[in-house]
């Protein structure tokens, strides 16, 4: 394996370990309010709390971490 190859293995263990840091610090959804269906002032304003930048951010890092492990696939094929 080349350098290229550590690279992308290092940057795939820890992307995967943000992802799983990231997930474990949300808070667990609440389904009361998607069942009534009421518009709080929480679920409006959604993207400006904690849980919505932490939503956010799982999500381009798991886009990352599936990046990275398609190229890390890829590299070590080679």
């Amino acid at each position: 394996m080349g350098w290229i190859d550590w690279t992308l293995s290092i940057l795939t263990l820890i992307a995967g370990l943000m992802v799983t840091m990231v997930v474990m610090i949300q808070t667990t959804k609440s389904s009361q309010s998607s069942v009534t269906g009421v518009n709080t002032f929480y679920g409006s304003n959604k993207s400006s709390t904690l849980d919505g930048i932490l939503s956010k951010w799982t999500i381009v890092l798991s886009f990352a971490f599936i990046i990275l492990c398609i190229l890390t696939t890829i590299s070590i094929m080679k």
